[in-house]
């Protein structure tokens, strides 16, 4: 027993440490959490089961009130259904009972849309002729005497029912199965066989039909297809989607049999079945005239009493428990029963000839429990986190000197915003902690600094070494023994026009090439007329758009002399000059309709007639044409002949913008270095890292054309041997002066400082002037548009860091772009450069 005593004393002095161990480390905050939280916790859980409790019995009451409304639509519409028979009937019997007319009064009733009854019969007791007519597939037939004595069971048969007919009430059948004979021209002996229920009525005769009975009759499957409708999405009651658990209905009479079930909306014509209704049931199956009908066991209490209720013109509803919950996602199905009444005349009370049973399986009880608890557990973390921010809030007020404190430290988040602290008195404690933080603040950004300057200094040299071109120089010579050495470059997008210059080579057709301005039509229509069978002869190139139309239908088409006031000699025109070659027609959408139409006779009957010659003259050339717009869209508008387009577009082929292969501007700035070289006379050129880095940067508008002109005007420019950054200049675009990244993988620094140090004091009183002159001209252009979107909230703060311009202008400007943006503003006067490194501000000048 002391034992015992002691190992339970020092279990609770090993506990009470660890409580007094986790409550120091807690603080204030932690404190009040774990007192406040299990209490919530516990009155969460009870509130939650409480309102699950309610919500699931409302569930169920709502469920109820659905099924029940469900099974009386259905009854409703049954009950509509057979009233219009028995309406129907009472019509029928107040006409001629001849042959002709009773045939004519059903094929009317088809043709107005009425139901579509399968028979109507007129029995005489004696002394008429027996009228049978059936409908099938929308004809009505007459049944011969010989084909009525073949119907089964035989029609005269319900002749006994006479004497318990009266004038205007109609009675109906249970159902029955009937076969008729009706043979076509298929099949002589066809027979049809069919479940109906027939309605009866006595014709007390007039003068020219003697009294007898009048039945009509409709297949029992119209009656299931309106069960199958109220239990398929084309229900009138359809509101919503239900799950896919398992829901139907069944008529039943008022013996207990189990008639038919509803079926799937589409099988209209499906025989009558029984299988879902009697699937939990053991009972009879089949009697007389109708094999799928059943009838439970009496033993099944359950569906006995609801029979009984329904013989009583009750109806009412069961909650029965699944008793094949392996097959079903459900604990318990409604049960819903409902009597089906007949009124045999207009003032009788009406009978109750069946009901309906409606058996639903749903799975929003279950589900609604889901969402129950979904929503419990959304409550309880929200009111977690409800309190956990008042707790929160609490201590913030009770430590609001250090959380001011801790607040300032946390948002020293990286060295760009890496500032001294300097907090109002908030204690001899706080003070004392905040100038300890003040002088490694003070520490660290001297460090970064310098080594900021560091990086910074060799990215310049480095940026200004020579771009290692080896393997472009060594792709140039392959360029140069290729089959194609006009077009200069590699990868997917020259090679896929290589080849498509190759295939068209390879034919004798028109091409029509399309491409932006500067890409190289011309060079593409050489290579082609270069490959061709055609290369030994002429290749003529005419400027459409260089012309007036006049002047270019006289340089295609020639002349002879005499045909105008100025022909003083014959003029062969294009078309002769390159017979047997090509005929190069550039900017072929500027054609005039006038030269459109001369263009579109020329090629299509593959003659010209020159100006002032009667004489058509054969040509044989092929012609490549080229634009730089989208002609369909000149289609559109008018502009351009659709005939021609079609004539001229054989093969079309698409040089592609700079833009779309910038993985070639080093091969073509090279290649293009080289001619400028022999252009001006100079040798040994080479482009720098940065040059490179900026042409490779730069959105090429011109394309091709524009990149050969920046190479040989820099060439020019250049003051040694190799191209650097400042003597590529480029037309109006901030990627050319602040490029964002670096072809030989370079990475730029962030320092804001343009220059190091060392070169700023070697290289100011040597370019003073020159940089004068450039900020002079910059000072004249106009700010782009980022400056002008973040200048009025710079000047409404007064002050402003390149990170937070990045996030004025959109957060994913470069760095090196939004630094050149800043130095614009300086250079401008409208801002001054405050600090240095990860401390630089720029405030906004008093000017």
């Amino acid at each position: 027993m002391a034992e015992s005593s002691s190992d339970n004393n020092s279990n609770k002095e090993g506990l009470r440490n660890i409580v007094s161990k986790i409550s120091r480390k807690l603080g204030l905050r932690g404190k009040l959490l774990l007192t406040l939280l299990p209490s919530i916790l516990a009155i969460l859980l009870f509130t939650g089961y409480t309102s699950y409790r309610v919500a699931d019995e409302y569930v169920n009451i709502a469920l109820t009130r659905t099924v029940k409304v469900q099974t009386l639509a259905i009854v409703h519409e049954v009950e509509q259904y057979m009233d219009t028979c028995r309406t129907d009937l009472l019509f029928f019997a107040q006409g001629d009972m001849q042959s002709n007319s009773l045939r004519d009064m059903m094929e009317r009733h088809l043709r107005a849309g009425g139901n579509k009854y399968f028979e109507l019969a007129y029995l005489p007791a004696s002394g008429g002729k027996p009228v049978v007519l059936v409908q099938r597939n929308g004809l009505v037939n007459e049944m011969s005497l010989t084909e009525s004595s073949r119907i089964e069971p035989n029609p005269l048969l319900e002749l006994k029912k006479m004497n318990s007919l009266k004038q205007g009430e109609v009675q109906p059948s249970q159902v029955m199965e009937v076969v008729y004979p009706l043979p076509d021209a298929n099949a002589s002996n066809l027979h049809v066989r069919t479940h109906v229920i027939r309605f009866y009525t006595y014709f007390p005769g007039n003068h020219e039909n003697p009294p007898g009975i009048l039945f009509l009759s409709v297949e029992a499957s119209q009656i299931r297809n309106i069960l199958s409708l109220y239990n398929s999405e084309q229900s009138p009651l359809w509101a919503f989607p239900r799950s896919q658990e398992l829901r139907f209905s069944y008529l039943l009479n008022t013996e207990g049999w189990i008639l038919f079930q509803s079926a799937s909306i589409q099988e209209k014509d499906k025989e009558l079945t029984t299988f879902l209704a009697r699937e939990n049931f053991e009972g009879t199956l089949g009697k007389q005239g109708h094999a799928s009908a059943f009838r439970p066991n009496k033993n099944y209490a359950t569906y006995w009493q609801a029979l009984e209720k329904i013989k009583n013109n009750e109806y009412g509803l069961l909650e029965i428990a699944e008793t094949d919950e392996a097959n079903s996602n459900v604990k318990s199905y409604y049960f819903s029963y409902a009597p089906v009444n007949f009124k045999t005349a207009v003032d009788n009370p009406p009978m109750v000839y069946g009901g309906v049973v409606f058996v639903d399986r749903s799975q929003i009880p279950i589900i609604a429990g889901y969402k129950h608890f979904d929503v419990m557990l959304m409550v309880t973390i929200g009111t977690i986190a409800l309190i956990s921010f008042l707790i929160l809030c609490i201590g913030k007020i009770l430590t609001t000197p250090v959380l001011r404190l801790a607040t300032r430290m946390n948002e020293l988040s990286s060295l760009e915003t890496l500032e001294e602290i300097n907090l109002p008195y908030c204690g001899f404690d706080v003070e004392m902690l905040q100038r300890s933080i003040n002088n490694i603040i003070r520490r660290v950004k001297q460090q970064v600094t310098e080594l900021q300057a560091k990086d910074e200094a060799i990215f310049n040299v480095n940026k200004r070494e020579p771009a290692d071109l080896k393997r472009e120089l060594e792709t140039l010579v392959d360029v140069e023994l290729s089959l194609i050495p006009e077009i200069i470059g590699h990868g997917p997008i020259i090679s896929s026009l290589k080849s498509d210059i190759l295939k068209a080579a390879q034919v004798d057709v028109d091409v029509l090439i399309s491409g932006e301005t500067g890409t190289g039509k011309q060079l593409v229509a050489e290579a082609i007329h270069s490959q061709s069978n055609r290369k030994k002869l002429p290749f003529v190139a005419i400027n459409c758009g260089a012309l007036d139309e006049n002047l270019l239908l006289d340089v295609l088409f020639g002349h002879v002399k005499g045909a105008f006031s100025d022909a003083k000699t014959d003029r062969s025109g294009a078309f002769n000059e390159a017979n047997g070659g090509t005929l190069f027609l550039d900017e072929i959408q500027s054609a005039s309709p006038k030269v459109q139409q001369s263009l579109l006779r020329a090629i299509a009957s593959r003659k010209i007639k020159p100006l002032g010659s009667d004489k058509e003259v054969d040509f044989n050339v092929r012609i490549i044409a080229a634009t730089n717009v989208d002609i369909p869209s000149l289609i559109k508008q008018k502009i351009f002949r659709e005939d021609l387009y079609y004539r001229l577009k054989v093969i079309s082929i698409a040089t592609p913008a700079l833009r779309e292969h910038p993985e070639n501007i080093p091969l073509l700035s090279i290649y293009y270095l080289k001619q400028a070289e022999q252009l001006t006379g100079r040798t040994d050129m080479g482009i720098s890292k940065g040059a490179l880095s900026k042409l490779v940067s730069y959105q090429w508008s011109g394309n091709v054309r524009e990149l050969v002109n920046c190479i040989t005007r820099a060439t020019v420019m250049a003051e040694g041997k190799i191209i650097q950054p400042e003597e590529i200049r480029l037309e109006g675009e901030i990627e050319s002066k602040v490029p964002p990244s670096d072809v030989d993988a370079t990475s730029f620094s962030e320092n804001e400082n343009a220059h190091s140090p060392v070169e700023e004091k070697t290289s100011e009183n040597k370019n003073d002037d020159k940089h004068k002159q450039i900020e002079t001209i910059e000072e004249l252009s106009p700010l782009n548009e980022r400056q002008n979107a973040a200048w009025p909230t710079i000047k409404t703060k007064k002050t402003v860091t390149r990170k937070e311009y990045q996030e004025m202008v959109g957060g994913r400007l470069p760095t090196r772009t939004a630094i050149y943006d800043l130095q614009d503003f300086v250079k401008r006067e409208m801002l001054t450069k405050q600090g240095r490194g990860p401390s630089t501000r720029y405030v906004v000048s008093v000017k």
